[in-house]
């Protein structure tokens, strides 16, 4: 904890922070003695954010206002000076097609070299400008711990996988973590890996943490609060305890 004020946290994301926000309505986690805002929107907004003085700066003032809205705090920007902590939840870091290529190449016999591998993973984790903003923070001080978007729901009809490929998935998946985890600790960031407990058939998030509508909706990529608990608490726990993610790629916080 810091010494004589509460930690300050804050959580920044795209429409898949909104598992959180339910968590914490639902009482699924304990931010007591934590100073905790809340800054984000949906991810076509992203697509007018900046990073310059050490801020996530909206590009215009209708992004600005709609950034507002939904903080506590009505702030404009989110300079990482004003916190200790930043968890980046979803923030459009989707790694789902990464980890397919690899399962479907796996599948098929074709050899990647660890050079293109490492090629693949580096590049899906730099195609969202989020990715950028996290190194922004860690480079003005402030931690971030970042939560990928989880895999998409069991069921979904659009991202499928063959027996062999969901085989070679569960291969490759710890690897493939490992690789992640260890990119982000070279840029000063604590990716935490989607937990092996929620994992089924390959690359897909168990039904129980899918939207409550999804038959209906068919939205298989948000998730509900009980995925926005497992994030927060873990988050909370490294928040509390200070322990980062160990730089050599371990996907679990060290307890």
């Amino acid at each position: 904890m810091i010494k004589g004020r509460a930690p300050r946290l804050v959580v920044f994301g795209d429409s898949h922070y909104a598992a959180i926000r339910q968590a914490g309505a639902e009482g699924l986690f304990d931010a007591t003695g934590i100073d905790l805002e809340y800054w984000g929107h949906v991810g076509r907004r992203f697509n007018y954010l900046s990073f310059r003085d050490g801020a996530i700066v909206p590009v215009d003032d209708f992004t600005a206002q709609r950034f507002a809205k939904f903080n506590e705090k009505g702030r404009r920007h989110l300079p990482a000076a004003d916190f200790d902590l930043a968890l980046f939840m979803g923030v459009r870091v989707i790694l789902f097609p990464a980890f397919a290529t690899l399962a479907r190449n796996a599948a098929l016999g074709l050899r990647i070299s660890s050079g293109l591998r490492h090629r693949i993973l580096r590049d899906q984790l730099a195609w969202s400008a989020s990715y950028g903003f996290a190194k922004g923070f860690v480079k003005a001080g402030t931690p971030v711990v970042l939560v990928p978007i989880a895999f998409p729901t069991t069921g979904c009809p659009i991202n499928t996988l063959t027996p062999a490929e969901a085989d070679a998935a569960d291969a490759l998946r710890p690897g493939i973590w490992a690789d992640l985890t260890a990119m982000a600790a070279q840029d000063g960031i604590t990716l935490l890996a989607q937990p092996e407990s929620t994992v089924t058939g390959g690359l897909f998030t168990r039904a129980e943490y899918g939207v409550p509508d999804i038959a209906v909706s068919g939205d298989h990529h948000h998730k509900n609060a009980a995925w926005g608990a497992l994030a927060m608490n873990r988050t909370l726990d490294l928040l509390r305890g200070g322990d980062l993610l160990d730089a050599s790629g371990a996907d679990q916080l060290r307890r």
